[in-house]
């Protein structure tokens, strides 16, 4: 199967599923696709993750907390100077082991089933975290999905799309602008576009009908491996 066909496959069930459960995107896609096509990770991907979370923000803004937003989007910008300021000093192969430590660290926080209390200072902390992980690897929703986890589906989907949009919004202007990202990364977005737009629609056809504990296990189990191989393993 060609590569191009493969990672189309790969970002339509990654697109689908952060619709239907909330979060997916980063975490299958962004350690696979670092294999098959490195230069996607992280700017192409983080707008791609930019435009569907745009989307789903929309579809359900009415779900939106403002003030607990507003805390969140401040901690989140922390966090993606943060990691802009630690991108300019890295090179591929740091890049690798911070890309694979990062990703096992967001798994981490997934598998812990904790749920704190929906606070300002819980919301920053996690903010922080997602605003960096997802600068420097576009996976960055497992710290602010363990935040919400215990508030209703809308509510997730809401807040941490709208999150997301802020950040991913500030991580791709702090790539530009300290050159870990160009021109050429928006060009690799548009080729991504049909199969983000594909994996979209396809949400509302699979909306209802996926067990959603059963997906959030398999793409906690191929972020970890992936995670792993990024660490141990050399291209």
């Amino acid at each position: 199967m060609p590569d191009i066909v493969l990672v189309y496959f790969i970002l339509i069930i990654g697109a689908c599923l952060q619709c239907v459960i909330g979060f997916g995107l980063g975490l299958l896609c962004v350690p696979v696709l670092y294999w098959l096509m490195p230069e996607l990770v992280p700017a192409p991907m983080i707008l791609n993750a930019l435009l569907i979370t745009a989307l789903l923000t929309i579809k359900h803004r009415g779900a939106i907390d403002v003030k607990q937003t507003g805390y969140s989007i401040f901690g989140g910008a922390i966090g993606v100077l943060s990691a802009a300021a630690v991108m300019v000093y890295v090179d591929s192969e740091q890049y690798r082991l911070l890309l694979g430590s990062c990703l096992l660290l967001a798994v981490g926080l997934s598998l812990t089933g904790w749920s704190p209390k929906l606070t300002m200072l819980s919301n920053l902390v996690a903010s922080i975290a997602s605003g960096f992980i997802g600068t420097t690897t576009s996976a960055g929703g497992a710290p602010m999905g363990l935040l919400y986890q215990a508030q209703n589906k809308d509510k997730i989907k809401a807040n941490l799309s709208i999150f997301f949009v802020f950040i991913n919004l500030f991580g791709i202007i702090a790539l530009l602008v300290t050159g870990s990202a160009d021109m050429q990364d928006i060009v690799l977005f548009l080729k991504c576009l049909p199969a983000i737009l594909i994996g979209w629609g396809a949400s509302y056809f699979v909306n209802n009908s996926i067990n959603e504990k059963a997906t959030r296990i398999l793409i906690i189990l191929v972020a970890s491996f992936s995670g792993l191989a990024l660490i141990f393993i050399h291209r």
